[in-house]
């Protein structure tokens, strides 16, 4: 995210650099091919409508937004590139541990960590909110991780294995799904991200997805297993069978996460958008 911010103020620091540059330029339509003019089109995001005969320069506009999504939560800076073209950058973070809860015989606690960034443009074909967004997620390093700890008396399955742990020494370890990989973004949405009108408000949605690395699942779990009376407790590692079941269940798992390298995305938000120059 310090990447991002970075990014972020760079760009910031440009806009405003030009706009020193050309603050006394008069520019129009037919004297200069960098400013747009189109008289009478639709809304800008929420709803909002275009003044009428109003001229939209490139980059005179930066909205800041925050928004929630699969991903994490995000905070993104844009721009206007025509009137029905705009440029931003993105990124995601999210951390959360969640308290241990009880899920077939074992104790879990849950890490979820999240950070991405990426970039995107975002085009509306018809001078209305709803847009096409193409972009690419040059970064992404998300995963959730987890503890466990087996419960007194706990029997848990393993590739529909019954195993019995052991309480002097219970079994425990730790997963991890692996939900990185860079890779392109693809969405559609509606509302304006950076605001033709003079309303500063926006609230855009957006659904898609991002095609990422294929997920990847790990499992590995330590302590001692017992028959089913309790006894000849030995390590997991050398339980007769335990090593080859919990290697053909990852395997299992390994499969059903596979088709989440199309990774879904919904994301809603807030954006303000504010003038850099005229």
């Amino acid at each position: 995210m310090r990447s991002a911010l970075v990014a972020c103020t760079l760009l910031i620091a440009t806009l405003a650099a030009a706009q020193g540059n050309l603050a006394g330029a008069n520019q129009s339509l037919f004297a200069n091919g960098s400013s747009f003019y189109y008289p009478g089109f639709g809304a800008g995001g929420g709803g909002q409508a275009e003044p009428s005969a109003y001229r939209i320069e490139r980059f005179t506009r930066v909205s800041l937004s925050i928004s929630a999504s699969p991903l994490g939560l995000g905070e993104q800076i844009s721009t206007n590139l025509s009137p029905n073209l705009d440029l931003r950058v993105l990124g995601n973070y999210i951390s959360v541990n969640t308290d241990q809860f009880s899920q077939k015989d074992f104790r879990i606690g849950l890490n979820v960590g999240f950070v991405n960034m990426g970039a995107s443009t975002d085009y509306y074909p018809l001078h209305k909110p709803f847009r096409l967004s193409a972009g690419y997620l040059f970064y992404n390093g998300d995963r959730v991780r987890a503890e466990l700890k087996a419960n007194q008396n706990a029997i848990f399955t393993i590739n529909n294995i019954d195993w019995t742990s052991d309480n002097a020494d219970p079994v425990h370890g730790t997963g991890r799904l692996t939900l990185g990989g860079s890779g392109f973004l693809l969405t559609a949405g509606y509302g304006r991200i950076v605001s033709r009108s003079e309303k500063h408000f926006s609230f855009p949605f957006e659904a898609g997805v991002a095609f990422i690395n294929t997920p990847h699942a790990t499992f590995n779990l330590s302590g001692q297993i017992c028959s089913n009376q309790g006894i000849n407790c030995l390590p997991a590692a050398t339980y007769p069978g335990f090593a080859d079941a919990l290697a053909a269940q990852l395997v299992t798992w390994n499969k059903d996460v596979a088709p989440y390298h199309i990774y879904p995305i919904i994301e809603g938000g807030v954006a303000y958008t504010f003038r850099i120059r005229r």
